[in-house]
């Protein structure tokens, strides 16, 4: 039997997303590199959260959230302070630009600044995956924000 060459995984491509959450009055976000559409009819798409992150546990408890998909324009500070620092220890949104930002109607932020698209999410099944979940989601919204 041929030897497994797990270095395949690499040649996999990925996009990069900020998803964000809010719980009661918190406002939260990650850097998430799996969103998926998974159906088009109806449209579904799937999202890897990582169970370490605070927006994971926010999303689990609310069942809804925002993914904002990072261009190629994005400056290096968006991946730091979405990516870098915890929830759990830090207000994301009380020194974040409000100019970068904008609230969704479903009452959820989505990034504006260095993003092309955004989707609001309302999670309808969840499958535990050890390290991460995925939720598999009806988008209730969608746009473009940029080309």
């Amino acid at each position: 039997m041929a030897e497994m060459k797990t270095k395949a995984m690499y040649k996999l491509t990925y996009g990069l997303f900020v998803c964000t959450a809010v719980r009661g009055e918190k406002k939260n976000g990650c850097i998430i590199n799996t969103a998926v559409q998974v159906a088009s009819e109806p449209n579904r798409i799937s999202i890897a959260v990582n169970k370490a992150n605070y927006t994971h546990d926010m999303i689990m408890e609310t069942g809804e959230c925002n993914i904002s998909v990072i261009s190629n324009e994005a400056d290096f500070g968006l991946f730091k302070h979405f990516g870098f620092q915890s929830g759990r220890d830090v207000d994301k949104f009380a020194d974040y630009s409000a100019d970068a930002y904008k609230i969704a109607e479903n009452g959820i932020p989505y990034i504006t600044a260095g993003t092309n698209a955004y989707f609001s999410l309302k999670v309808e099944s969840k499958v535990d995956l050890g390290s991460h979940t995925l939720f598999i989601c009806e988008p209730t919204f969608m746009t473009v924000l940029a080309d």
